[in-house]
């Protein structure tokens, strides 16, 4: 059931997860968002999550204020407001953080508090969507019989 979907099942089991460094240039930050063919990503220091970084801090922060993206570091750039989330975080909850906080990324921390990537509410969308068809099938088959 949907009240039932956790973090846990939406992501699996991860085997890399992306960041770039507060450290970097924004330059070589965009460039690894490009190769990791992701639009945000959390920035590390020191190995803690410090901040978020994206496609908008980018253009907004840098492009737009005519900045050199060789001369701007990440940490000028982000944003250090982190809301994050367990892997047992149901699915209904995630939404909640993301809709009252006007949010689309949320981190993820594991069971014992390193980050472990985040979810992105397409993420959240397209899980939602499988589980609404789901139900959806379920209950034409309950009504109608099966096809």
């Amino acid at each position: 059931m949907l009240e039932e979907l956790k973090v846990r099942d939406l992501i699996g089991e991860r085997d890399r997860v992306f960041f770039v460094d507060a450290k970097d240039t924004a330059n070589v930050a965009a460039l690894k968002l490009r190769n990791f063919k992701v639009r945000t990503t959390g920035v590390m220091s020191e190995g803690k999550i410090v901040g978020v970084v994206g496609h908008s801090d980018f253009s907004d922060k840098v492009v737009a204020l005519g900045k050199k993206p060789t001369e701007v570091k990440v940490s000028e750039i982000m944003s250090t407001t982190l809301h994050t989330v367990k892997l047992d975080t149901s699915l209904l909850g995630c939404m909640d953080i993301m809709n009252s906080n006007t949010i689309s990324h949320l981190f993820i921390l594991d069971d014992g508090g390193q980050y472990y990537g985040m979810v992105a509410w397409s993420d959240l969308q397209r899980r939602l969507v499988k589980e609404l068809k789901y139900q959806l099938k379920m209950a034409q088959e309950y009504a109608f019989g099966p096809y």
